[in-house]
């Protein structure tokens, strides 16, 4: 099972699990998981919360998979593609798209 209480807080947390099913959330691989939100953290976004409660699809990915997205997004997004999707999360698909 993945401890989401190492990432989330109270709030997150209640979140996630109003949205998601347990046996969805145990099913989800910590070790991938942990290196997905590296990759988020590395690239310097800041709203990774908001990213696990409405694309926890995205840590089920290959993490190569989604290093390699954000290698893409500054020529499909450009240079701020962090802060452009910081202010629409809808943005984020583009991520998932290049990742599948």
């Amino acid at each position: 099972m993945n401890n989401f209480n190492k990432y989330l807080d109270e709030h997150y947390l209640r979140l996630l699990y109003n949205n998601y099913e347990d046996y969805y959330l145990k099913s989800i691989d910590e070790e991938n998981f942990d290196k997905v939100y590296n990759i988020l953290v590395n690239n310097k976004f800041t709203f990774i919360n908001d990213i696990i409660i409405y694309y926890l699809e995205a840590f089920e990915l290959d993490s190569k998979y989604i290093e390699q997205s954000l290698k893409d997004m500054p020529n499909v997004l450009g240079d701020n593609y962090q802060e452009k999707i910081s202010n629409n999360l809808k943005l984020f698909d583009e991520v998932i798209k290049k990742s599948n």
